[in-house]
């Protein structure tokens, strides 16, 4: 079994659509947020586990400088691959997960970060144990992951149209839903606290995004998982209705050529305990 769900971005053309468009609009306003939270300091030791492009990693690198430690892992060798060609100075250890746990030993990172992935794994809790396994006893953990759909229009304009083309016989919907799943305060301090963290807060996290015109963005949508293999088997006539329907959606917040839509997050920072419980 993967240690992940479901990868992220999973082959040579996805994961370089991701990189150019959702890692500066989205992923490093985002990685910025968690950065504060998280006090990352010069010299620290940190994980970005299913890191997939790497943006939080490389920023990470910056922060802790050459005497600090990053290294980012995630199950798809497309994305790790083309976060190892981004960072062309070398500074992030970029690892293929491959196993059911963290190959890490116990102890060994001041901070463990999980950005908008929580959602594609089997088992959150026991990744979490894990994430509290390799953390130095008061290390932090951060987590991020996406509020409601309904408050990230760009991706509730590309639901409705997904919908209404009837790409949703494909599985499209459930898997576009599933990243929307961990948005409840409650359930993530329960979640994060099941896995024995202390300390633990939650808050939200908006910003406006600057996208690119609608008659773009429109047309990134289909790259990128999880409709980028729908969209190579459906007809013509069904993309036609898509890029119909999202346009419309999406219209009304472009603005000089620019489209200015809000995303929402969840954040939540925790530390593992100082006195340790047993991981498993």
């Amino acid at each position: 079994m993967r240690p992940l769900l479901r990868p992220g971005p999973s082959d040579d053309d996805s994961t370089s659509i991701y990189a150019q468009h959702f890692d500066p609009i989205f992923g490093r306003r985002f990685a910025e947020r968690s950065l504060d939270s998280l006090v990352v300091v010069r010299g620290a030791r940190v994980l970005d586990v299913a890191c997939s492009t790497g943006i939080f990693a490389r920023m990470a690198a910056h922060v802790v400088g050459p005497i600090g430690k990053v290294v980012g892992i995630d199950p798809s060798p497309a994305a790790i691959e083309a976060a190892r060609r981004i960072d062309v100075t070398s500074i992030v250890e970029w690892h293929n997960w491959e196993g059911l746990q963290l190959p890490f030993g116990d102890e060994t990172f001041d901070v463990v970060v999980c950005q908008h992935a929580l959602h594609r794994f089997n088992d959150p809790e026991a990744v979490l144990a894990d994430m509290r396994r390799v953390l130095a006893p008061g290390g932090r953990l951060g987590i991020m992951t996406w509020g409601p759909i309904e408050e990230n229009p760009a991706f509730a304009a590309e639901l409705d149209a997904i919908v209404k083309a009837g790409l949703d016989q494909s599985g499209v919907v459930e898997v576009l839903l599933d990243a929307f799943a961990y948005h409840r305060v409650e359930d993530l301090r329960a979640l994060v606290q099941g896995a024995g963290f202390t300390d633990v807060s939650c808050r939200t996290v908006r910003m406006l995004a600057a996208l690119p015109g609608v008659a773009q963005w429109v047309r990134v949508y289909p790259s990128l998982p999880p409709l980028s293999r729908a969209w190579r088997d459906c007809s013509q006539q069904t993309r036609i209705q898509f890029l119909s329907r999202a346009t419309e959606l999406l219209r009304p917040f472009e603005h000089d050529g620019v489209l200015r839509v809000q995303a929402s997050s969840r954040l939540v920072v925790a530390r593992a305990p100082v006195a340790r419980a047993p991981a498993g």
